[in-house]
C-alpha cells in the first residue's frame, strides 16, 4: 500500500516541475586572438537565462523560423546570469544571437 501512494505521489509533481533545456552556443564570428570564452544559456519556464564572463555589452536578438526579430534587449558580459521573459514571442523555432565587442555567436531553440 505504501509503494502505491509513493508512485502516485511522483507522477502528480512532474506537472509542476519545468525541465532545463540548453541552449548550445557557438561562435560565427569572433575579433579576439585569445582564448574563446562561449556563453552559456538555458530556458526554463519560459525564462531565456543566459550568462557571459566576458566584458562588455552584448546586444541579444531573438528571431523566429522566418528571420523576423522577435526579442531584442541587452546583455552585460561580466559573468552573471540574466533572464529574460519569452512568454510573448509564441511557440516555434527560434534562433538566438548574441553580438558585442568579442564576436557574435548563435544558438537554436525551441518553445
Amino acid at each position: 500500500m505504501m509503494a502505491a501512494n509513493a508512485s502516485v505521489a511522483s507522477v502528480a509533481n512532474p506537472k509542476f516541475t519545468d525541465p532545463r533545456t540548453e541552449v548550445t552556443i557557438h561562435s560565427i564570428n569572433v575579433r579576439t586572438r585569445s582564448i574563446e570564452v562561449l556563453p552559456e544559456a538555458y530556458i526554463s519556464g519560459g525564462i531565456l537565462s543566459v550568462s557571459f564572463d566576458a566584458s562588455g555589452v552584448y546586444s541579444l536578438y531573438i528571431e523566429n523560423g522566418i528571420g523576423e526579430t522577435v526579442y531584442t534587449s541587452t546583455l552585460p558580459a561580466n559573468g552573471m546570469e540574466y533572464s529574460y521573459d519569452l512568454s510573448g514571442i509564441g511557440e516555434g523555432a527560434f534562433r538566438l544571437t548574441l553580438e558585442g565587442p568579442l564576436g557574435e555567436y548563435e544558438g537554436y531553440f525551441n518553445l
